[in-house]
């Protein structure tokens, strides 16, 4: 189950158009851990949360 605490919010501009990139920690039940994103327009869900860490392909860490 993720750990919602650990959701971060980077807002990003691609070709003039504002997105939110949301990056969270998952961990399982077996204590393994791994990064998902998702990506919203105007609040609206247009990538669902996907399994990888995208934060680095547009220069940001995660904290």
């Amino acid at each position: 189950m993720a750990n919602e605490r650990n959701c971060i919010e980077h807002p990003t501009v691609i070709n003039n158009v504002e997105y939110t990139l949301q990056s969270r920690t998952v961990e399982l039940d077996d204590g393994m851990r791994h990064q998902e994103y998702r990506v919203l327009l105007n609040g609206d869900e247009i990538k669902s949360w996907t399994r990888g860490d995208i934060l680095p392909y547009f220069g940001l860490k995660q904290d």
